[in-house]
């Protein structure tokens, strides 16, 4: 299954706040034998949001993954966005909103805010697009929605990370398989000359079509490193282990055939 993450907030794209709901949700999610197209990051803004989801759903996504701006102040306007985009109205949900009341009653036993009473900016969490299924977040207070059209799936969540991981883990079981497992490894290599290495993965991603090798160099100067990362996706965990094996071998044997020229081959 193909994924779009759009993170949505002014703070992400001024760079006051680090996007690190996108990271996650990439790292979580591709762990599962999901395949992350594109991320992309917007302003709390309708119409610039239905571009990104527009944007996303053209390049064939069957999932988006939407993060931040379901609060109860004016400028959250994702709700109001994706029933834009999806054409639903944008409706005040039974569900949702008996989870906003349960919310709030429980911060005014606690003692964070001074009245369980629901307002109009409270109760504008609960108006999420017709046909959406809510989550409950009992981290923060702003459900999160699942949101299935015709060949795409919506998943939106809260921006604050611990919320919003609590809730993606609680939708995830609904989603399905991602079509397989996919495992990551890496592994540094004393190669200077990264052309010479791509020369070294092609070879061995058409041996073992299973994995993607992609290599990063870690510095500069006479000896240089060069850190290789490796993606298998196999229908099991051990079926991606033994891709990842296979090829790992496959590149240490190089080293060790050419060690006269190169010496050090090292994994992290």
């Amino acid at each position: 299954m193909d994924i779009a993450i759009i993170t949505i907030g002014d703070e992400i794209l001024t760079g006051r706040t680090l996007d690190y709901n996108s990271h996650w949700i990439a790292k979580r999610i591709t762990g599962l034998g999901f395949n992350v197209k594109l991320k992309l990051s917007v302003q709390d803004n309708i119409n610039e949001i239905v571009d990104a989801l527009n944007y996303s759903k053209n390049k064939g996504v069957e999932l988006i993954i939407t993060t931040g701006g379901l609060g109860p102040t004016p400028g959250d306007v994702t709700f109001e966005a994706v029933a834009k985009f999806a054409d639903k109205r944008l409706v005040l949900d039974k569900r949702a909103l008996e989870m906003v009341k349960e919310r709030y009653l429980t911060l005014y036993q606690l003692g964070f805010v001074e009245s369980p009473e629901i307002t109009k900016s409270r109760e504008k969490m609960a108006k999420i697009p017709e046909g959406s299924i809510p989550f409950y977040n009992p981290i923060g207070v702003a459900p999160g929605i699942l949101l299935h059209l015709d060949s795409l799936k919506i998943i939106s969540l809260p921006g604050v990370p611990s919320e919003m991981m609590y809730l993606l883990e609680m939708i995830l079981p609904l989603l399905g398989s991602g079509g397989g497992v996919t495992r990551i490894r890496e592994t540094t290599v004393l190669e200077g000359d990264e052309s010479k290495l791509s020369r070294i993965f092609e070879k061995i991603m058409k041996e073992i079509p299973q994995v993607y090798l992609k290599s990063y160099p870690l510095g500069f100067g006479e000896v240089v490193k060069m850190r290789v990362i490796g993606i298998a996706k196999g229908s099991n965990i051990e079926e991606a282990e033994r891709y990842l094996n296979q090829a790992f071998e496959l590149l240490e044997m190089y080293f060790i055939r050419n060690k006269e020229k190169k010496k050090g081959f090292s994994s992290d």
